[in-house]
């Protein structure tokens, strides 16, 4: 098993501790699970806009970092965590149903659980996302892979909640132990009153390594 950097988990800890905070949508990641037994680690900026439909019309937009770390725990299932501020962050599963590190195609689906409480000044609002991600890549040559990831959100807050379909799609360019990714992301809230009808849009670019 490869041992974990532990000058490298600070790092990456108060690198995020310095951008800006929301419950990450990002994916960042193919279909491809972590090698059994190996760790990766991955850092990114994200650009996230929302358009909330609330009587009028009010756009917010912001950007965020995060970093991240994933373990192999078989060569087809991986579990991973992500972090941008203390009381900011979620953790993940991702199971490979398709193809494996070496095939030209892969697809895997996931689970997850994110995580923000914000302080209002009158007191904490927390709010909590369970995400189920499917992920499929298309992966011509090692150095190139393109993936897609379709997404329901389920997202709870005090005294309501919402659910977004969506999903991902984006490139990773590089070899096994590094890369880096450009994504989009979209969601739409299955809400369609004046209340709760949410757009979100997310642009994000990071790299990983193992």
């Amino acid at each position: 098993m490869k041992k974990v950097n532990l000058k490298l988990v600070v790092f990456f800890f108060f690198a995020a501790l310095l951008l800006q905070s929301c419950v990450s949508t990002s994916a960042l990641q193919t279909a491809r699970v972590t090698p059994k037994g190996e760790v990766a680690w991955g850092v990114g900026v994200l650009f996230p806009k929302a358009e909330l439909i609330a009587g009028d019309s009010t756009d917010f937009q912001s950007f965020a970092g995060e970093v991240s770390i994933r373990y192999g725990i078989t060569d087809k299932l991986d579990v991973g965590g992500k972090l941008t501020l203390i009381g900011t962050g979620g953790v993940d599963a991702k199971y490979q149903f398709l193809g494996d590190e070496e095939s030209t195609f892969a697809g895997s689906v996931g689970l997850g659980v994110g995580y923000l409480s914000i302080d209002l000044g009158g007191g904490s609002t927390t709010i909590i996302d369970l995400t189920i991600p499917t992920y499929f890549s298309y992966h011509p040559i090692t150095a190139v892979a393109v993936y897609a990831s379709p997404r329901f959100i389920y997202r709870n807050f005090p005294g309501a909640s919402n659910t977004f379909f969506g999903g991902i799609g984006g490139i990773r360019l590089g070899g096994k132990k590094f890369g880096v990714f450009g994504e989009y992301v979209f969601l739409n809230s299955s809400k369609k009153d004046t209340n709760s009808n949410q757009t979100q849009f997310n642009v994000g670019i990071g790299v990983n390594f193992r």
